[in-house]
């Protein structure tokens, strides 16, 4: 299980594959088993790094309070300490925030970006959705039927009626729930925080402003049946980068990387290659 130090914490990570480097950052409170069903496709061409962000997995613990800006420097930190970078990086849902953050603040880690299901702001329904988390989670922990009502929002329909797809469902439930409350409930106010939802940020610019600061090649993927993180989120991300691309899966849920993951893998291999390629 290897660990890499990096200031005031020590994040947990695992490495497959040779050629282009790949960082992949998982979503909300999952670890670098988020991409479980993905690494295998992508090591045959890239070489895979995947990482467990602070307070998630074998990654350093604590209290927080935990933010997408705090967890873009760790991510700086830690591509510096690999002496790898620049890197190709690749985070999905909160970890697209997460790279986003991580290519405004540290542009010199990123060769290429890679934003999926990803946000720089929330619209009101997923605002209300992550709230709605908050309260549950504050009234009942982070128990079974928690982990069902998160469940239903991040995979499809017919993902979930099938026996796989269930299968898998869990599987994300069981990672989830090795956070406890407590820290779970400090990712999903990190969420809030982005979008400068909670008490106090009123006046607090939306992240969306500092895009245009972007100069990595950037490719916004995302599903035209996400219904957590709706189309517009990636189209204003879009709009924001200069030259940023925007890839739509179709009827692939928030995740594709576990319910379509062949398709997932061959679109960020073939825009990796063909942005080492140009470069």
């Amino acid at each position: 299980m290897p660990m890499m130090p990096i200031p005031g914490a020590e994040i947990h990570y695992v490495q497959c594959g040779e050629g282009e480097p790949l960082l992949l950052i998982p979503g909300l409170g999952l670890d670098h088993g988020y991409y479980r069903r993905a690494i295998p496709l992508l090591e045959q061409r890239l070489a895979v790094t995947a990482v467990d962000p602070r307070g998630i997995g074998g990654s350093s613990k604590g209290p927080g309070p935990y933010t997408v800006e705090g967890w873009a420097d760790d991510l700086a930190g830690f591509i510096d300490a690999l002496k790898r970078g620049p890197m190709h990086v690749l985070g999905s849902s909160l970890g697209g925030a997460m790279a986003l953050a991580l290519a405004v603040r540290h542009p010199r880690t990123v060769k290429s970006l890679i934003v999926v299901g990803g946000f720089s702001e929330l619209d009101r329904a997923a605002r209300l959705n992550f709230s709605l988390r908050v309260r549950l989670i504050e009234k009942l922990g982070l128990n079974a039927e928690v982990a069902d009502y998160m469940g239903l929002w991040t995979m499809t329909r017919e993902f979930i009626n099938s026996d796989e797809g269930h299968a898998q469902m869990l599987a994300n439930q069981a990672i989830i729930r090795n956070n406890s409350a407590e820290l779970y409930l400090a990712f999903v106010r990190s969420v809030l925080a982005w979008d400068r939802a909670l008490p106090g940020q009123e006046s607090e610019r939306k992240f969306t402003a500092e895009l245009k600061a972007i100069r990595a090649p950037t490719l916004v993927v995302c599903s035209d049946n996400d219904q957590l993180i709706p189309l517009e989120a990636s189209r204003i991300i879009v709009r924001e980068i200069p030259g940023a691309r925007l890839m739509v899966m179709r009827g692939a849920g928030h995740i594709p990387f576990i319910e379509r993951p062949q398709e997932a893998a061959d679109v960020v291999v073939d825009f990796v290659i063909s942005t080492a390629t140009r470069v």
